[in-house]
């Protein structure tokens, strides 16, 4: 996300949590791969991985009625084509594929978000396509996984060899999962404005079509907005991004309905007070999108995230990692949000 920026100061506590010597686990058995029914439209709060367990994800998942969380973020580890939460602590750290065996059992699951602002991403430093579809498929196999995102943002979406190595082992891990009997469900978490992707969106998307991948998701970081953007209008400049990808959409999917264009769509607004202070987006702008996210069909809502749905304990006016700089009842956003899973119903 944009405001990646903002976690640094975890990583600190992140490398602290490497010494405990945890190992990844084995693979999951791979009925546990299809053993959740996701519903055609979800909501699924990006959860910063540095934080876990204090944000175990099954007693979240008691706590608010969320099922569905977007992880945060796998990286490549100490300079080596290796996968690791935010490059540096082990895949099954604190015995996370219990914690998600366990939320499977609540009809509930994860998608594993690859990249982010910070770091480097598998694909910047694998060398080959055979190399960076065996770290992903190790995610995959290590915590049962259906769902991938990934996030390409800061200039990586224009890294025409990175973006074309990763395409192609998607490509791969897909096409392998077809051959088991598996879905392998795809997003792309990209920067956007008011107008639409930007030009590396458009190539990375382009490329990744090319290749063969089958993108199910295409998820915008609606933040940030260009200084054009009116700030006190955050949902509807969320809205007016969904509705120019969709265009974009068109053109890159001639053959496709309306209705499947806008089930392709994803929308990730960042909660409270934004890394730019003036764009504020509060609660009624998340009913508001949420709204539309129902009407139109979207496939997604996330943000950013899950550990800020709260109040700070002292009034601020700046982005804060640990709350949403609003007044606020905690979870607020997720109540609002999650409105889209339980009022879809699962395929």
């Amino acid at each position: 996300m944009h405001n990646h920026r903002l976690y640094l100061k975890f990583m600190v506590f992140a490398s602290v949590l490497i010494i405990s010597g945890l190992t990844v686990g084995g693979a999951q058995d791979a009925t546990l791969m299809n053993q959740v029914a996701w519903p055609e439209q979800y909501y699924a709060p990006y959860v910063y991985m540095a934080r876990y367990p204090v944000l175990k994800l099954s007693t979240m998942a008691e706590n608010t009625g969320v099922r569905y969380f977007s992880l945060a973020f796998i990286l490549t580890g100490h300079d080596t084509c290796k996968a690791a939460w935010f490059g540096t602590s082990n895949l099954n750290y604190f015995s996370l594929a219990d914690d998600l065996e366990q939320l499977r059992t609540m009809g509930g699951d994860v998608i594993v978000s690859f990249g982010g602002a910070g770091g480097t991403e598998l694909a910047e430093y694998c060398p080959d396509v055979e190399s960076l579809a065996e770290q992903y498929q190790t995610v995959i196999d290590t915590l049962g996984i259906t769902h991938l995102d990934f996030d390409i943002e800061g200039g990586r979406e224009d890294n025409a060899e990175s973006v074309d190595r990763r395409s192609q082992a998607i490509a791969q891990l897909q096409a392998n999962a077809a051959e088991a009997g598996q879905q392998l469900s795809i997003s792309f978490t990209v920067p956007v404005l008011t107008t639409g992707l930007t030009e590396g969106g458009l190539f990375l998307l382009q490329s990744a079509i090319d290749a063969g991948v089958k993108i199910d998701v295409v998820n915008i970081m609606t933040m940030n907005f260009e200084d054009s953007a009116p700030p006190d209008k955050m949902a509807d400049n969320v809205i007016q991004a969904a509705r120019s990808l969709f265009g974009q959409l068109g053109a890159l999917y001639a053959d496709k309905a309306e209705a499947e264009l806008w089930a392709m769509i994803g929308v990730t607004p960042m909660i409270g007070v934004n890394d730019r202070a003036a764009q504020i987006f509060t609660v009624e702008d998340a009913a508001t999108v949420t709204a539309f996210a129902q009407e139109q069909g979207l496939a997604r809502i996330a943000m950013w995230s899950l550990d800020r749905d709260q109040p700070c304990e002292f009034a601020q006016n700046v982005a804060s990692n640990k709350c949403s700089s609003l007044e606020q009842d905690l979870f607020d956003y997720s109540k609002a949000f999650n409105l889209l899973t339980t009022s879809s119903s699962a395929p």
